[in-house]
């Protein structure tokens, strides 16, 4: 009886479709590692098919998968991926790979960086747009702007938006100008130039909209479910607004802030929007009972607490015709205990806040509006303590999703 003195080598003569079915089911990380076995697999894993196939399984299963925060440092631009858990493991971390100034507007949506330095240009500067995803260490500079440049004297205000389409798997920026009205008597003198960049396209559609009648805009952001949101300011009133720009109807409007927040509470220095679910939180600090704690002598509005107020979108029939009815509800009113910071650093993946309390972090129970340490020590995450008078955050804390987009980019 003879024995084969060959050595076991393992078959990977499968065809593709076998392939991606696996590879798929693998985190970012893996997969990459797995480019490296044969030339067959890297081919594979590269192609914009594969990777959409990935990202949509990616999306499918995310209700049984890891959920991971992103914490952006604020000073030194380093990045952390850490699971959405009391433990706050880290996944990876990365650093920008841009040497761009400090003031530089970076917003991140389904994994994907968004980078620009539009809002710190000078004059005749025509600044880059970039589109970054650190996972598979590529970026694309995308086409600029087709909008006019306006230096800052001409210009009424500018702002950007980012992010992600999960119908068609697409990946937008927004960009939106007003320019000074020299002449009252010009045509269309409230008249807005917005333009949409598709990373599915890689081109920028322009559109124009009158009538816009916002005194100013902030550059702080967000996009939730097709829709881009800033915190603005009414010309007339001078009163904090919310503004959106819907991608699916290319409509620009204006959403009043909860009347209840104007009536009864300070808003924010600097408001805050966040996304909560398929939607918006506007986030407010105001005084535990209404004026009754206001001193004018210190400026001192008693027992601090936090409201979440999320905008509701209802749709009503009056008179036959359909109405689009936006409302604020509150979702959570809190008083803050103490320590606790009135800034929110951030969101979980289920909306609940995320607030520096000493050197912890803490959350809350969205259903009995109950704190509870969600990090226990949070010096693994920054270098430097926190909760010092005067100290800027150490970082934001954003919900993230790993993804495979740009990997075909060269």
């Amino acid at each position: 009886m003879s024995f084969s003195k060959h050595k076991y080598e393992p078959s990977y003569d499968f065809c593709e479709e076998i392939w991606s079915e696996i590879f798929k089911r693998l985190p970012v990380k893996y997969v990459l590692r797995c480019r490296a076995v044969q030339k067959s697999w890297y081919s594979l894993i590269k192609t914009p098919m594969f990777i959409s196939l990935h990202s949509n399984h990616q999306k499918l299963t995310a209700h049984i998968k890891p959920k991971y925060l992103l914490f952006s440092a604020t000073i030194t631009n380093l990045y952390s991926v850490c699971s959405d858990d009391s433990q706050c493991r880290k996944y990876c971390t990365f650093h920008s790979p841009f040497e761009l100034p400090n003031e530089a507007w970076y917003r991140q949506a389904n994994g994907l960086f968004c980078v620009s330095t539009m809002f710190n240009r000078e004059f005749g500067y025509d600044p880059d747009i970039y589109l970054w995803n650190p996972l598979v260490s590529k970026f694309r500079i995308i086409p600029g702007s087709p909008l006019p440049r306006f230096s800052d004297k001409e210009m009424k205000w500018n702002a950007l938006a980012f992010g992600f389409l999960p119908e068609v798997n697409d990946y937008v920026v927004v960009h939106v100008v007003k320019p000074y009205v020299y002449n009252p008597n010009a045509h269309y003198p409230h008249s807005v130039k917005i333009g949409v960049y598709s990373l599915n396209t890689n081109s920028w559609k322009e559109i124009r909209q009158d009538n816009v009648f916002v005194y100013d805009m902030s550059d702080e952001s967000e996009f939730v479910n097709g829709t881009a949101f800033w915190v603005g300011y009414d010309s007339d009133l001078v009163e904090q607004i919310v503004m959106y720009f819907d991608t699916k109807t290319n409509v620009l409007g204006q959403i009043s802030v909860p009347n209840w927040v104007v009536r009864h509470t300070r808003q924010l220095e600097s408001p805050v929007i966040r996304p909560f679910g398929q939607s918006i939180a506007y986030l407010v600090e105001g005084d535990a009972d209404d004026w009754e704690y206001y001193d004018d002598e210190d400026d001192d509005f008693g027992t601090s607490h936090l409201d979440i107020w999320v905008l509701n979108d209802k749709r009503r029939v009056l008179n036959d015709e359909s109405i689009n009815e936006d409302f604020w509800e509150n979702k959570m009113s809190v008083k803050l205990g103490e320590n606790v910071w009135a800034e929110v650093l951030g969101t979980r993946n289920n909306g609940a806040p995320i607030q520096a309390k000493s050197n912890n972090l803490i959350s809350y129970d969205l259903d009995t509006h109950e704190p509870y340490d969600f990090v226990e020590s949070s010096d693994h995450l920054t270098p430097f303590y926190y909760l010092k008078e005067g100290s800027k955050s150490p970082f934001l804390i954003r919900p993230f999703v790993e993804t495979l987009a740009l990997l075909d980019v060269d």
